[in-house]
């Protein structure tokens, strides 16, 4: 038999996780992929890496978040049948490469990435464009796991605030 938890909401911890359930707070600290698809577990997250300085963490964040934004973007632009052009795709495409460049501190993305948006961009292939897209996004995700047991701790700490 299964009982279920109270409904209770976390108070202030001094981490902007104020109001956040239990079940939101336990959620978003399982693991990256919950932590990033969380509506308030990305921004907490961003907070904790702004907090901790670790300024290529954000750019990855950063890169994370552009990607997941044009690859859902496109993605409901073609359910809807009014999908954008090719070429406003590989600007956005060409402006994620940029991202992925000025990224020193994330071994992820490495030259084999950056030559294959070279390829992918002169192919022409919305499909192509996309894998790209979910491939540096997957790479973005799969760094950020690194840090992310350091978040899971500081998000499961008493306020540092109280005494």
């Amino acid at each position: 038999m299964q009982t279920s938890l109270p409904r209770q909401t976390i108070g202030c911890i001094g981490k902007c996780t104020s109001g956040l359930s239990i079940d939101e707070l336990d959620q978003i600290t399982d693991n990256i992929h919950k932590t990033l698809t969380h509506p308030r577990g990305r921004e907490i997250f961003k907070k904790f890496l702004e907090q901790r300085g670790l300024r290529d963490n954000l750019e990855c964040l950063a890169l994370y978040e552009t990607c997941m934004q044009i690859i859902t973007e496109e993605t409901n632009f073609s359910y809807s049948k009014k999908g954008t052009t090719l070429e406003s795709l590989i600007k956005r495409v060409m402006q994620v490469k940029e991202m992925a460049e000025d990224l020193d501190g994330v071994p992820q993305i490495d030259m084999a990435l950056l030559e294959r948006f070279n390829e992918t961009l002169n192919s022409d292939s919305r499909t192509s464009l996309l894998s790209i897209l979910a491939d540096t996004r997957d790479r973005c995700r799969d760094h950020l796991r690194n840090v992310h047991e350091s978040f899971k701790q500081y998000a499961s700490e008493p306020c540092p605030i109280i005494k």
